[in-house]
């Protein structure tokens, strides 16, 4: 095959490819992810006639589109091969595209969700901490009013049950106060250990885990 011939086979493979892919109502960026590539150029390559796709791609194009193989290489004008696979075909890549919408779906509900939580956690913790710091103060109070009046434990009536709901709050609080600085003090050593490297390799062996757990 000389450069005329192969040039003329390049732009009817491409003229083709586009017509097929837009009467599977199927965009480019959509084709290129199920084939494979990791952006359209390929694909906008081989519709432009630039190059010829392989013939397992090729074959790849055919299968996705709904087309025979024929129509693509120019051999035959008739795109429709069997009624039955082409319907099929066709309803195949509309489910496609409604699960992909519902997962699109999905992945926005699931993540507005978990904003709505970790605010209500951050929103916690800062209660938790104020809280801490009421106990210790009231803790301190008391120690202060102990100090000023030193009959205060046996000439005031109904305390004991206040002295000690206060001394366990302040306990609570002290043991709160220790577990939050403990967790902070975590924190900052984690973020100083890993690297932005192994940070984004978790992050994509995250990705996958999601992704495979919602494929099943």
């Amino acid at each position: 095959m000389n450069t005329a011939q192969k040039d003329n086979l390049a732009r009817t493979i491409g003229t083709r490819l586009r017509a097929a892919r837009i009467a599977a109502q199927m965009p480019a960026s959509l084709a290129a992810e199920q084939l494979g590539y990791r952006g359209q150029t390929q694909v906008s390559l081989a519709e432009k006639g630039e190059r010829i796709p392989p013939l397992p791609v090729l074959m790849s194009y055919a299968k996705l589109y709904v087309v025979p193989l024929d129509f693509l290489c120019g051999l035959i004008d008739d795109p429709i091969a069997d009624a039955t696979e082409t319907n099929q075909g066709v309803i195949a890549n509309a489910i496609s595209e409604a699960m992909r919408e519902q997962f699109t779906r999905l992945v926005k509900s699931v993540s507005e969700q978990a904003s709505v939580t970790i605010a209500g956690y951050n929103q916690d913790r800062r209660d938790l901490q104020a809280t801490c710091t009421i106990a210790q103060q009231a803790k301190a109070a008391l120690e202060r009013v102990r100090e000023l009046n030193p009959e205060f434990d046996d000439d005031w009536r109904g305390t004991a049950r206040l002295v000690m709901h206060l001394d366990g709050l302040a306990k609570v609080g002290e043991q709160a106060a220790q577990r939050l600085k403990h967790e902070k003090r975590m924190r900052e050593l984690a973020a100083c250990s890993i690297s932005t490297g192994e940070m984004t390799k978790s992050a994509r062996s995250a990705l996958v885990r999601c992704t495979v757990a919602a494929d099943c």
